[in-house]
């Protein structure tokens, strides 16, 4: 059982980034970490989440019929990710 003073590394950085206003910088970090999560083992052995800055995520993709087939399933993808925060993180991608 926990004390009231006991908390766990993710809670104490959540706080952290809270009270420094960087939960957006610390989204962005996250999604880049979490991309093989947001579209399957596949496609992310065949891609790269290379940056995400200003809302802009940007994927090298190493076959163009994979780079096609992401391109149309691109709203699917960015209300996967953007699900997983309180703000919309991601507002485009650019499929490189």
């Amino acid at each position: 059982m926990k004390n009231s003073n006991e908390h766990t590394i993710r809670e104490l950085l959540q706080t952290f980034v809270n009270k420094a206003g960087k939960q957006k910088l610390y989204a962005e970090q996250t999604i880049l970490g979490r991309w093989p999560e947001y579209i399957g083992e596949y496609c992310a052995s065949q891609t790269k989440a290379v940056s995400l800055h200003n809302g802009i995520l940007k994927v090298r993709v190493l076959q163009a019929a994979l780079r096609f087939e992401l391109t149309s399933r691109k709203s699917l993808i960015i209300e996967r990710i953007n699900n997983d925060y309180a703000m919309p993180v991601v507002k485009d991608i650019l499929f490189l």
